[in-house]
């Protein structure tokens, strides 16, 4: 497999934990949390007529890789200490100090439109009505074995959206100026966290990745991959990332000397010391149990919950590291209308400017193109009238709209075909 993280300096790689390793930065108590109704993505499933036959899709999908494909942005990948309480010791880059992140999350949402603009093999994305297999689970991090030879372990939990958890919505006031498209507020989905039981409320199952050395891949991180084997997650869940030490572990020690030391992956959407592209709606995004929630005493209210990137200002990453291989056996093909009319692909897709939009009528219709966004809004209207039959075209600009996906459909004689297009600049 080629890391996509190549993008790092090797040498970085190379150097002792010191090096990379990031100072832990302090919450940011100038925002808060809400509870707000819940909203969801704008992106609309407009097929009217669907076939009988499915199509499936298997997906890799990488938050940060899919994001940087969308926005064709270069994301700034860091990497944080991952230990489960703050008895030792972390060798960051400005000297020794306690390792402050206990748990790592990240929620996906499968409406995204940055998830479903990489979506490859089905007409229209994952279909969240059903539900989504999922087939393996891999993180990046870099793995130290200790002098101890402790056997340790990564722990991924996968939480499904239900009654105990990912159910709230909470939102951040102010923040126009960070995120424009937000309308002034910027939404997440709540992941919550038992104190008790030091892990997430709901867990569906849980993959226990023993750590060796020989799982260190080219570019010197290690890819510790998790079988999930179908297991059936709804369009919102998340994965949560724990490091378990294999023995006993001291108040004087130093990760990776004597026992093991985990760092893991994580990135900033657009680079670094940036504020990432938020699109309303889109619930996709990470949080980390950070020491002050684990022990109970977080005075801005975060104590029983992730803190949501959202919380922190930038130089905070944005999306943890992780590759899911899903699967969905997906319904969105759709048939012809019953009186033969066809609507073929968009050409070139996606398009950047000028676009061709072509379909094909068997019989004398009155036809009609029109084009909405994912939060339904018409953007393009076509009144092609009384046609006879044959093969028509049309030319679409598509300079004037924002990069994203959109429908477009063929109405004819009231019967809709709406097939989809991805619009880049």
């Amino acid at each position: 497999q080629i890391m996509k993280i190549a993008v790092l300096s090797f040498t970085a790689f190379l150097a002792s934990s010191i090096s990379f390793c990031q100072t832990p930065a302090e919450f940011q108590s100038n925002d808060y949390s809400m509870e707000a109704p819940a909203h969801h993505s704008g992106r609309t499933l407009r097929i009217l007529n669907q076939s009988t036959n499915r199509s499936t899709i298997g997906q890799r999908v990488n938050f940060i890789d899919m994001t940087a494909n969308y926005y064709s942005s270069v994301p700034d990948y860091d990497y944080y200490f991952l230990f489960p309480d703050t008895s030792v010791f972390a060798p960051y880059s400005s000297g020794l100090g306690i390792p402050f992140i206990h748990s790592f999350g990240m929620t996906f949402d499968l409406s995204s439109e940055v998830i479903n603009a990489g979506i490859g093999g089905a007409v229209d994305g994952f279909d969240i009505s059903l539900n989504t297999m999922i087939d393996t689970i891999a993180t990046y991090g870099r793995y130290s074995k200790g002098s101890a030879g402790h056997v340790d372990t990564l722990i991924y939990r996968v939480v499904p959206r239900g009654a105990n958890n990912l159910s709230q919505v909470g939102f951040f006031r102010n923040q126009s100026t960070r995120y424009p498209s937000s309308n002034d507020t910027a939404r997440y989905r709540r992941l919550l966290w038992d104190s008790t039981a030091r892990e997430p409320f709901g867990v569906l199952a849980e993959f226990k990745v023993p750590l060796v050395l020989s799982d260190t891949i080219a570019n010197g991180l290690i890819y510790p991959k998790a079988f999930a084997n179908g297991l059936a997650v709804p369009s919102i869940f998340a994965i949560t990332i724990d490091f378990k030490p294999g023995g006993a572990y001291l108040p004087t020690d130093t990760l990776g000397e004597r026992i093991g030391s985990y760092t893991q992956v994580v990135a900033e959407h657009n680079g670094d010391a940036t504020f990432h592209n938020y699109i309303p709606g889109d619930y996709t995004g990470s949080g980390k149990v950070h020491r002050t929630v684990r022990y109970n005493y977080n005075g801005n209210g975060w104590n029983g919950r992730y803190i949501p990137f959202l919380a922190y200002g930038a130089t905070e990453f944005e999306a943890v590291d992780i590759d899911l291989f899903l699967r969905q056996e997906n319904s969105f093909s759709t048939i012809e209308l019953e009186k033969k009319s066809s609507l073929f692909q968009n050409y070139p897709n996606p398009a950047s400017g000028i676009t061709t939009i072509s379909y094909s009528l068997e019989n004398e219709s009155s036809a009609l193109i029109e084009m909405i966004d994912i939060t339904g809004k018409k953007v393009f209207t076509s009144v092609q009238g009384k046609r006879n039959p044959g093969n028509y075209s049309l030319e679409i600009n598509t300079a004037d709209l924002n990069s994203g996906i959109y429908f477009y459909s063929l109405i004819v004689n009231g019967d809709r075909i709406t097939k989809k297009m991805i619009v880049t600049k």
